[in-house]
């Protein structure tokens, strides 16, 4: 949570000129009574972190509807949100409703609401705040932008999604690194394209920097309109954009040498299978990581460093590398840690280790129920699909069933979950049936797309022999690739697969070279 209200009340932070034009609640209060409280409500504010207890207090002295009341309210619901969500939300009602005018409470509305299952509100909220204050805006968090922006694709609200990724862009959001960047523009292409603004959308093309977001583009009839653009500035087998993605994702993570910023650049090393550097990079970072609360995304790294382990068939230091990363986790009401649970879940179902999966499985999932909303749905589903296809393939068939029959039911929502399972449990006819239907669907269409494209094997894991047969079986039904020719194309080849000739991954930041930047 960012503490707007806190530091604004306080006068504790430079603020710029646009500042002067918010709402004051201090200036506003006139009423006597009220006047009275403010020397209290300074010290609480003062205090940097106000307790409920002390907040409650005040409530009790500010009984009537007003400024002052409901910005103690809004320091109220960013307090208790942690804890006490339900609470939260109530209090943040109120003091939206007190100060329509003032985006500082939307800012905390914004963070609550994206973390208590209502991302649609959340978002709408944002983008209110964002027209009032483009400047307080552009400081959201970049966690908790990403975590909206999925939670709105979980919920199948793809628009609004693009709506606050375009909103980011053009406010000139800072905080985001290359994918948030690249997805601001991919979300303006869009928006562009259901507009019917196609010179809109030609232009926008090539702020596009991620070529997988292109890739979404150049094979969905949609955009066809933009697949000679894409081509020529990214070349026909995207490899141009690649190179210049790969050397974006460099250079950030060389400017910082952070965690943070290595995630996105290990993940798409990842992607091209070049697990010896995801190894050989990013492992050394995770060895500082110290008991308390780990830097940002040091779950997310972990979570890419050891499946690159695992492929590499180095499955104890896999192991071992969860195991340490997660006992940094001391508070483990985080839902932060759950992350690593996650990875505990993944791992065995590379290998087809059935047993672990399932008791790795019931433990995220209780804890993920503990946490309610906090959680992505996304990940849940994730975590199930897992759990579904292993109780299929343990032979568990009623227990199996009915999780597969809950992961179907929402197979709109998550698409590749769904496609995911059919796939794991070998069910050809079914997979036919479900792909030509995510085809038919706009909402899901760019994900059905994918899983008809060509693709090859390099490294075998067990999880790959057993579903690579069905995968491709399912994807070469004369009825599947007609479905994906009327609304998309299958390209003859596939792309992104490896990393681009003439690429160096091993490229240190200057603070692991021992000397200055080379060119």
């Amino acid at each position: 949570m960012t503490g707007l209200l806190l530091a604004v009340a306080a006068a504790s932070v430079r603020l710029p000129a646009a500042a002067q034009d918010l709402p004051d609640p201090i200036a506003m209060t006139t009423d006597p009574a009220d006047r009275a409280v403010l020397p209290e409500v300074a010290r609480v504010i003062g205090s940097g972190k106000p307790d409920r207890a002390a907040l409650d207090a005040l409530l009790v002295k500010l009984p009537r509807p007003t400024p002052l009341r409901e910005m103690v309210q809004a320091m109220r619901a960013e307090t208790i949100s942690y804890d006490d969500t339900g609470g939260a939300a109530s209090a943040i009602e109120e003091a939206l409703r007190l100060l329509p005018d003032d985006p500082r409470p939307k800012m905390i509305a914004t963070h609550i609401f994206t973390f208590n299952g209502a991302p649609q509100r959340a978002a709408d909220i944002w983008l209110q705040a964002s027209r009032i204050a483009p400047w307080l805006a552009r400081r959201s968090d970049r966690y908790e932008m990403n975590a909206l922006i999925g939670r709105l694709v979980d919920v199948g609200d793809r628009a609004r999604a693009d709506r606050v990724s375009a909103r980011l862009g053009e406010i000139g959001y800072s905080m985001g690194l290359a994918p948030e960047r690249s997805s601001a523009a991919l979300a303006k292409v869009r928006e562009a394209i259901r507009a019917g603004d196609e010179a809109a959308a030609l232009q926008g093309v090539t702020a596009i920097s991620d070529p997988s977001q292109q890739l979404s583009l150049y094979i969905d009839r949609r955009y066809a309109t933009l697949w000679p653009r894409i081509a020529e500035w990214s070349g026909s087998d995207l490899r141009q954009q690649q190179v210049r993605y790969l050397e974006e994702l460099r250079s950030d993570w060389q400017a910082t040498d952070d965690i943070e910023t290595a995630v996105p650049y290990a993940r798409q090393l990842q992607s091209l299978r070049a697990y010896d550097a995801v190894v050989a990079l990013f492992l050394p970072l995770l060895d500082k990581v110290a008991p308390g609360d780990p830097a940002p995304a040091t779950e997310f790294l972990t979570s890419t460093v050891s499946r690159a382990l695992n492929v590499l068939e180095r499955r104890d230091e896999a192991k071992a590398l969860l195991a340490r990363v997660d006992a940094a986790f001391t508070d483990r009401s985080n839902a932060r840690s759950l992350n690593i649970e996650g990875g505990y879940v993944s791992l065995p179902s590379m290998d087809a280790k059935w047993d672990e999966v399932i008791a790795h499985a019931d433990v995220f999932l209780a804890r993920a129920k503990e946490m309610g909303y906090s959680v992505n749905s996304s990940a849940t589903a994730t975590v199930q699909g897992y759990r579904a296809c292993a109780l299929s393939r343990t032979g568990r068939a009623e227990e199996a069933q009915q999780a597969s029959n809950e992961i179907m039911r929402a197979a709109r929502q998550m698409p590749s979950v769904a496609l995911n399972l059919v796939i794991c449990r070998g069910e050809i006819n079914v997979g036919r049936k479900l792909l030509v239907s995510l085809l038919s669907d706009e909402a899901t269409r760019d994900t059905a797309l994918r899983y008809v494209q060509p693709f090859t094997v390099e490294r075998e894991t067990a999880w790959s022999r057993l579903t690579t047969p069905t995968w491709k079986a399912i994807a070469a039904a004369p009825e599947v690739r007609a479905a994906a020719e009327k609304v998309g194309r299958i390209l003859p080849a596939p792309l992104l697969e490896t990393l681009p000739p003439g690429f160096d991954p091993y490229r240190l930041p200057p603070s692991q070279r021992g000397g200055g930047a080379t060119s």
